[in-house]
């Protein structure tokens, strides 16, 4: 103990040897105080000052003037009440875009622009649709941190006291409405016409419930019959024999038709061989050959008739087949037919007239019947001509659409007859299913019935309610609320809620709150600040020879303890007096910080002593990481999960808290409990000083003589 005491006495013999050592311990003894200081007075009260930060108003409101004539200008209400207010600098710029220019350039720190129709949306919300009277918030950011956060509020603030008015004028309408109506609101409240009402809603379920019984039944009855599935199974069988029927009709059509074909070739064939035969033989039937071919001409009208007889046996057997078919009732078949006879009565002609030139044909008179000849095989052209002409133009179109009508009639049949076929299949399948259907269906309204029951119920309780309400004294109550004085009840919905409010451990100012903070702070800047100026190895000596190292280790740390006590003793003296911060325990506040003060001396000591340079690096690293993450300012839970989960191996959250304690109030044994945590540090010091630093004081030593080689460290 005695070596201890000796190293300190000789430190402050050797701080009293100069002036400039005494000087620059006193100063090393104010300097981190006026840190603190000047930190606590700079955050003494910040809004207080906040009438600084501009925050531009343009008012755009047209106004509004209601039924009566009675004009009003919500917007410029506002801006006149802005203008009486001094805790912030609103100012009210000639135009929107002035105001908008100023945000950008910084000049304001934000802009509020009230829009044209702010008092029209505000008197006329419930009979337009419910648009909100609105304006338009613009905001600065990069200008200022903090300052986006006190604008926002000042915002929020005007935004609450416009909803106030809003709620207030909305609600001095309708009560003021309610007042002026012609109805006898007592009247109503107290007569039969909603028990009236009631009545009729609970017959018309009581009707809807009937009917839905009704629905049950018909569907239960339904559920047990099987006539429906019996009469698509026959249907379906029904489509099936048609179906059948009618491929053999298609097919009997395809052979029909190329039967027609072949005989309206063949028809035509001969038609167009005879009409050349009589052109052969009028040809040769003239006056100077008809002598000489008059036996080659008798031969030729013998052919002629022939023909025609054949065309004419033809004709028949095609009349006779068409005849034979079902189709032959039908108007465009028996058309077909009329146009047939009148081709072989054309036909018999033909054959007439030849018959009769074949007997007028005389040898020996083809001189003189040569002009009969010749006018007889005119004729017979002519007929074969008009033959030709209606076969051609009238037998073969009018059969040719007969036989595609009959197909495209008979296809049609078959495709009706597919559909009507699927249908009935989906019906069957639909019937198979529609038992399970049904049921579902009874459980569905046996459920909605019992629902109208207990609405039923409901109604009757809610009449008989009523009728007991009618002469109750609430009913007198709602009558005397709703003829009340309409301003004051507006009044009253705008502000339906009294807050009451009760403040614990109240702190006057900003400054007050910040003052644990800044003050631990100090007291660790402060030591930082003396290893960083004063050598903490004692300088050999003959009296030393013998000392232990926690010899050395407390006689070199007796006169930082002793300075950075008297750091701490003028930070908490300017603090109280200077300053004048509230604290409601004092001495307390200074046994805390010269607790502080001890712990944290000896932990960056430790380090210094410990590690050299390094030692003081991770004291300043120390310092950065408490800063952000101690809570100091912020809340810790506010922080980012890195800081909330090492803050507590940290010294500073304990000591401002425990200094938080002696300013606003102590709670039950709070302030030692924090003590004692911070205390913890102290054991934390003294190990790293006196056991873990063994191994690295040869180690710390090269380092040192190696940084002293370099001439720069």
């Amino acid at each position: 103990m005695k070596t201890i005491l000796k190293i300190f006495k000789n430190d402050l013999i050797g701080i009293k040897k100069s002036i400039l050592t005494i000087v620059l311990a006193v100063g090393l003894c104010i300097l981190p105080a006026l840190y603190a200081w000047f930190n606590i007075f700079a955050n003494w009260d910040p809004y207080a000052n906040t009438g600084n930060i501009n925050i531009a108003v343009v008012n755009l409101d047209k106004g509004y003037t209601d039924a009566d004539g009675n004009e009003m200008n919500m917007g410029q209400s506002v801006a006149d009440k802005l203008k009486s207010q001094t805790s912030i600098g609103w100012v009210f710029p000639e135009s929107e875009k002035s105001a908008i220019g100023g945000v950008k350039s910084g000049t304001y720190y934000a802009a509020v622009i009230i829009d044209e129709d702010f008092s029209y949306n505000m008197f006329n919300a419930l009979t337009d649709n419910f648009v909100n009277p609105s304006f338009t918030y613009y905001e600065n950011e990069k200008k200022n941190a903090v300052a986006p956060k006190i604008t926002d509020t000042a915002v929020s603030t005007l935004k609450t006291s416009i909803n106030e008015t809003y709620v207030k004028a909305i609600s001095q309408k309708l009560i003021t409405a309610i007042d002026d109506s012609d109805t006898d609101l007592s009247k109503d409240l107290k007569g039969t016409d909603f028990i009236t009402a009631l009545k009729t809603v609970d017959d018309n379920l009581a009707g809807y419930q009937k009917t839905i019984d009704s629905i049950i039944k018909a569907n239960n009855k339904l559920k047990t019959s099987t006539k429906l599935k019996d009469a698509t199974d026959r249907s379906s069988k029904l489509l099936s024999d048609a179906g059948s029927a009618i491929d053999s009709s298609m097919s009997d059509i395809d052979s029909v038709g190329s039967t027609y074909y072949t005989v309206r070739n063949s028809l035509q064939d001969q038609i167009d061989s005879i009409a050349q035969d009589i052109q052969n033989l009028k040809s040769s039937a003239k006056l100077i050959h008809m002598k000489d071919d008059a036996e080659n001409i008798s031969a030729d009208l013998e052919n002629i008739k022939a023909d025609a007889d054949k065309l004419q046996q033809k004709i028949d057997a095609v009349d006779e087949y068409i005849k034979s078919l079902d189709i032959s009732n039908t108007n465009e078949v028996s058309d077909a037919l009329n146009k047939l006879d009148k081709l072989k009565t054309e036909v018999k002609k033909i054959s007439s007239l030849t018959a009769d030139t074949i007997d007028s044909l005389d040898i020996s008179a083809i001189t003189n019947a040569e002009n009969a000849v010749s006018d007889k095989l005119d004729q017979i052209i002519d007929s074969v001509s008009d033959i030709d002409d209606t076969f051609t133009s009238q037998v073969i179109p009018d059969m040719d659409n007969i036989i595609l009508n009959i197909k495209n009639a008979l296809k049609n049949a078959q495709d009706l007859l597919n559909t009507l076929n699927s249908t009935i299949s989906s019906a069957s399948s639909v019937f198979d299913n529609y038992k399970v259907t049904i049921a579902s269906m009874n459980t569905s309204l046996t459920d909605l019935s019992d629902l109208i029951s207990g609405i039923r119920d409901k109604i009757q309780t809610a009449t008989d309610e009523i009728n007991k309400a009618a002469d109750s004294e609430v009913t007198d109550m709602i009558i005397a609320f709703l003829n009340g004085d309409s301003e004051a009840l507006a009044s009253f919905l705008s502000k339906p809620v009294a807050v009451e409010e009760h403040y614990y451990y109240s702190i006057a100012n900003y400054g007050s709150s910040m003052a644990p903070f800044y003050s631990v702070l100090a007291i660790w800047v402060g030591m930082t600040i003396l290893v960083s100026l004063m050598k903490v190895h004692v300088k050999d000596a003959d009296y030393l020879k013998d000392a232990r190292p926690h010899q050395l280790f407390f006689g070199r740390y007796l006169i930082f303890f002793l300075l950075s006590q008297l750091q701490v003793l003028v930070i908490v003296l300017g603090d109280l007096f200077l300053l004048k911060i509230q604290c409601l325990h004092p001495f307390a506040f200074w046994a805390t910080a010269a607790l502080a003060g001890l712990t944290f001396s000896i932990l960056i000591y430790s380090l210094t002593i410990s590690f050299g340079d390094i030692g003081k690096a991770l004291a300043v690293v120390i310092m950065v990481l408490q800063i952000a993450g101690s809570g100091g300012t912020y809340p810790i839970e506010a922080l980012p999960n890195f800081f909330r989960q090492v803050y507590i191996f940290f010294p500073f959250p304990y000591a401002i808290n425990a200094m938080r304690e002696c300013i606003g109030g102590m709670y039950h044994a709070d302030l030692f409990k924090y003590l004692l945590e911070l205390s913890i540090f102290i054991v934390v010091a003294l190990v790293i000083g006196l056991i873990i630093r063994k191994p690295f004081i040869h180690i710390m030593h090269f380092i040192e003589k190696r940084m002293e080689d370099t001439d720069m460290m």
